[in-house]
């Protein structure tokens, strides 16, 4: 089947609101929409009304009592879920990243012992992760770096210093390169968790985190990159972290019965886990629910939330 040629043309801002509205989207305040779209993006919005369209979804037409007023909340509300996991997950990175630094050093006596080959199982990733230390350390304009080489002969610093300009995602490879997977023992058990799922779930932190800082959206999304279960607790948990709905809550169908679809609902719950242990006194699940009753028009089965979350003790 030949491909056709897009050609498109773009369209002003009210030609954006009138076609909306004859797709039969409800548009009450129509100077209000196209002051919205002026500022965020047709394309952007559409991501939210995608679960509102009729079958088949191509022919782009609205169901019955859709309004661009809920368009635009599940879009606010999506913004204010993207700020308050954001801060959930720097929580988490800080936590791995104090982790790593401390076991490492206790583990090999020295805070310079990511400089040392044998800790590592893959030569290459090896070279590649001190290399991309040695460009940031070079880099950075950070005082306690220059503080450090105006007085030590050393160029790279011990971990407690140089591992502040790292990212998550350097994190993860330190994780992943480990030679002796029983290092990373201490390190999963101060989130609560088996070695054997660190690796899934500091994974599955990333790619929402990822998700977040490219203003992507996280509302009704489905997870490519989704945390392993937790089989054996060690705190506060659920009994399943997935629903069979999709948008329009027909059953999904899977290709393996044991791939399970998941969605945010999943990576909120893995979140909230880790928060437990590292900070008992944090406000995550309470600013979550604050935004649910804010936003009442949100339908939390699209986030893959089952009927009865409220039940579980994660969730109490």
């Amino acid at each position: 089947m030949s491909k056709e040629i897009y050609n498109k043309l773009p369209k002003t801002f009210n030609n954006q609101v009138q076609l909306l509205k004859q797709r039969g989207l409800t548009i009450e305040n129509e100077r209000k929409a196209e002051r919205i779209l002026t500022y965020v993006s047709y394309n952007r919005l559409s991501n939210y009304w995608f679960p509102m369209l009729k079958v088949p979804k191509e022919d782009e037409i609205f169901k019955e009592g859709s309004s661009f007023e809920t368009i635009f909340r599940l879009y606010q509300f999506d913004s204010e879920l993207r700020a308050v996991t954001f801060q959930a997950i720097e929580q988490i990175e800080i936590s791995i990243r104090t982790q790593v630094i401390y076991h490492f050093s206790h583990q090999y006596d020295s805070g310079f012992w990511y400089e040392k080959v044998e800790a590592f199982s893959e030569y290459p990733n090896y070279i590649q992760f001190l290399s991309k230390m040695t460009k940031a350390v070079k880099s950075t304009k950070q005082e306690f770096i220059l503080k450090y080489q105006r007085k030590y002969s050393q160029f790279l610093p011990p971990s407690w210093k140089s591992f502040e300009l790292l990212t998550f995602t350097d994190l993860l490879s330190i994780l992943k390169n480990i030679k002796n997977k029983k290092d990373i023992i201490p390190i999963a058990k101060s989130l609560g968790l088996h070695h054997s799922l660190l690796i899934s779930w500091v994974e599955s932190f990333i790619y929402i985190r990822n998700i977040i800082a490219h203003h992507g959206r996280l509302w009704n999304i489905i997870l490519t990159i989704k945390p392993e279960w937790l089989k054996s607790p060690k705190g506060k948990w659920v009994n399943k972290w997935e629903n069979n709905y999709d948008s329009d809550g027909q059953t999904m169908m899977r290709v393996d019965k044991n791939d399970k679809i998941l969605k945010l609902y999943s990576s909120l719950c893995s979140i909230l886990y880790c928060l437990q242990f590292i900070n008992p006194y944090h406000k995550y699940k309470e600013r979550l629910i604050e935004l649910f009753e804010k936003y009442p028009e949100v339908d939390l089965y699209h986030m893959g939330f089952p009927s009865d979350w409220k039940d579980q003790d994660l969730w109490k």
